[in-house]
């Protein structure tokens, strides 16, 4: 039993020391691993290993979401470009592949023309003591084609590092309004930094996502080496309401009214009555978001508060309608007002003791006795004077400047704005409102009140967004309805305004130079001084003109102002504002009813193709199977642009037309011509025309074939029986 017990004993403690002894080994092996980096079992230095393994985190850069304008067209995107960088290492090899350069001079040779720059310089910065380096200038801000060209050569040694930037293709395009957006390196990607950019800048942004991965000692990713992803979320297109065409036609205009009336500044803007929708907007001196130079940061439409002038008079008259006391044929005293005070109200004295203010008309004329629509068609001073010392009290008119919505937020979808300034506490304040000095307005805040007057009575809120939508998925994430703010008069009292506004510029008013041949205008003039410290300014204005069309029934307004030395013919040389009409109703089909004499006996509606940048021969070759009535501008053998555009719906009835590339500009035969047709020829030639009569054009000052030039006179009679 003691031997038996010896050797239980015996093997118990060799089985002890075995396991201990293995514990050893493996204890030195991990310590020998861990400490000193070497694998005892397999002979491996294990750091040499495991620096060829490293994990990368890589950015998932989120697209900025587009900007476009109500018909699609781009006005703001995301545009690549590539920076090139040569890796020089001679050890970066994978395999028995070299990822470096490996032929200096063949690469110099081959680089050189795709980068426009000569070898020289290339082998320059190929030359460098560095493991990797740039091409100077010109290996920045590749386009794709050059990347594609570049790896088509098939050279080792080549890495791109794409950059993200922001492009307006559009230019100066309601630039105040888009503003821009730049990189910032803090958040690694583009940030709005103004407008629509700024406000809407998370929404544009998405979300940036990102991998994790394995990657060896040269950065190359490893096969299995995947760990980790979330996916970038992508920004959302915002589409505007801005339609492109009237855009840049208020664009135009403000150079137009630069040029003739020598403005420092002009602003503007085109709505849809109905809806508030905001065809247009903008104001000029502007800016190139491509270019950034920007002097004034403001959006004059909302954030400039000025004196508006005698615009403000169509309120002043619709508050005396709406309450029923106005008589437009009653008569007054247009002569000089001088104000009294009555229990603390303005009054109309002649005794000179106690005259507090006088009131007088534009250019201190007088016109004896003279009935209110009169004065309202002279745009007369005295008469808002003495409406709201007889008929209209002026605690009344500020209940009904506030249903306008003036000196109040209109909370639009674009901000920030500035409410304007009411000076209403003394007297002679009541009056001067009343014709539009003394107190201040913003744009913005006139095209919201003056909705109610072109419309039944209805005031709807302007707004700038039409719908946001994932590119992508194509899901609407919001879509624009039209919000009504108020009814601050019967419809009554806008139909009665309206026929007003349109006696001022149809029937002989200060507005007439407003009218063109195309379509009936209505409107109302405005000419204000300018306050500057200490007063008003002596030598400079503020004209301005509120008009809609067409007269029969008003769907759009035009708002127009400037601020220039003091002139005469500021609403005379209206050439400016006629071209956004023009534009207007060349593109929503707005004309007179007698346009159309003739027709085929069949009407055929189809789509019009798109044919910008194709050649004038395809075109031809298409019309000839349609056989519609066309007209070729220019000698050229590519499109640049055409009427209708690409994708409408038009009538075999109607002339199209497209402009080529070529420089001259012939006369064509207009004889047979609509009114409508002469116009489309103005505007996408820019070059005027005179139009008399009505009907059809059966003669024209310029035969057919002669060349057109600055000096053309150009001018064509209509008729109704051609």
């Amino acid at each position: 039993m003691a031997n038996r017990a010896a050797r239980s004993n015996r093997m118990v403690l060799g089985l002890s020391v075995f396991f201990i002894l293995i514990f050893l080994i493996i204890s030195a092996n991990v310590f020998v691993v861990s400490i000193i980096g070497y694998h005892v079992h397999s002979a491996k230095d294990i750091h040499a290993e495991s620096a060829n393994i490293h994990i990368a985190t890589k950015p998932l850069s989120a697209s900025r979401g587009n900007i476009l304008d109500i018909n699609g067209n781009v006005i703001a995107h995301d545009v690549v470009s590539y920076t090139l960088i040569a890796h020089l290492d001679p050890e970066r090899v994978v395999g028995k592949s070299p990822r470096y350069v490996v032929d200096k001079e063949a690469t110099a040779q081959a680089l050189a023309p795709i980068l426009g720059v000569s070898q020289a310089s290339i082998l320059t910065n190929l030359n460098r003591n560095a493991k990797q380096t740039e091409l100077g200038v010109r290996g920045r801000n590749l386009t794709l084609a050059q990347k594609n060209a570049i790896e088509a050569l098939q050279m080792p040694g080549f890495e791109f590092i794409p950059t993200v930037k922001r492009n307006y293709p559009m230019k100066v395009f309601a630039s105040h309004l888009i503003g821009f957006a730049q990189y910032d390196a803090s958040v690694s990607s583009l940030v709005g930094k103004m407008g629509v950019e700024q406000i809407f800048n998370s929404l544009l942004s998405g979300e940036n996502g990102y991998e994790k991965f394995r990657v060896d000692r040269f950065g190359y990713r490893m096969l299995d080496g995947n760990l980790e992803e979330s996916a970038a979320v992508d920004g959302a297109t915002i589409v505007l309401t801005l339609d492109k065409s009237i855009q840049e036609s208020l664009e135009m205009a403000f150079d137009m009214t630069i040029k003739t009336h020598k403005a420092e500044l002009v602003w503007g803007s085109v709505m849809e009555i109905a809806t508030g929708r905001v065809l247009a907007w903008g104001h000029a001196p502007s800016f190139d978001p491509n270019n950034i130079q920007i002097e004034n940061y403001s959006n004059i439409g909302m954030q400039y508060a000025y004196e508006p002038g005698s615009t403000m008079k169509t309120f002043t008259y619709a508050a005396a309608m709406d309450i029923g006391k106005y008589d437009g044929k009653a008569t007054f005293d247009s002569n000089s007002f001088r104000m009294g005070i009555d229990k603390g109200l303005p009054t109309r004295t002649n005794d000179p003791a106690k005259t507090f203010a006088v009131i007088n008309n534009y250019m201190k004329r007088t016109y004896g006795q003279v009935d209110f629509d009169y004065a309202y068609l002279l745009s007369l001073n005295t008469g808002i004077a003495t409406l709201l010392t007889t008929v209209l009290p002026p605690s009344t008119y500020e209940e009904y400047l506030d249903k306008f919505g003036f000196f109040k937020p209109v909370n639009t979808d674009i901000t920030p704005e500035v409410t304007g300034v009411k000076n209403f506490r003394y007297p002679v304040d009541m009056l001067t409102t009343g014709f539009g000095q003394g107190s201040s307005v913003t744009m913005i805040q006139l095209m919201q009140a003056y909705s109610a007057i072109f419309s039944d009575g209805t005031m709807v809120k302007p707004y700038f967004v039409e719908k946001v939508f994932d590119e992508k998925t194509k899901e609407v994430i919001y879509q624009a309805q039209p919000t009504i703010v108020g009814h601050p008069i019967k419809e009554s009292t806008a139909k009665q305004m309206q026929a007003l506004m349109d006696r001022t510029i149809n029937d002989g008013g200060t507005s007439r130079n407003y009218q063109i041949p195309e379509v009936r205008t209505m409107g109302k003039t405005g000419t204000s001084q300018v306050a500057v410290t200490g007063g008003y300014s002596k030598d400079k204005n503020i004209y301005s003109a509120m008009t809609a069309l067409p007269a029969e029934n008003p769907k759009y307004m035009v708002y127009y102002a400037f601020l220039a030395p003091t002139t005469t013919r500021a609403h005379q040389d209206t050439s400016a504002v006629q071209h956004i009409y023009r534009r207007i109703s060349l593109t929503y089909g707005v004309y007179s009813r007698d346009e159309e004499l003739s027709e085929p006996s069949e009407v055929v509606e189809m789509i019009m193709p798109n044919f910008i940048n194709r050649s004038v021969l395809s075109f031809l070759t298409w019309n000839a199977q349609q056989d519609i009535k066309a007209t070729v501008i220019g000698n050229g053998d590519r499109i640049i642009n055409q009427y209708p555009t690409g994708e409408q719906t038009i009538l075999n009835t109607q002339r199209l037309f497209i402009v080529t590339d070529g420089g001259e500009i012939t006369m064509p035969d207009m004889h047979g011509w609509s009114r409508k047709d002469v116009t489309t020829f103005w505007l996408l030639t820019q070059k005027g025309v005179t139009i008399e009569g009505s009907g059809l054009v059966i003669s024209q000052s310029i035969a057919p074939g002669t060349v057109i030039t600055e000096q053309s006179d150009i001018s064509v009679i209509l008729s109704l029986k051609p």
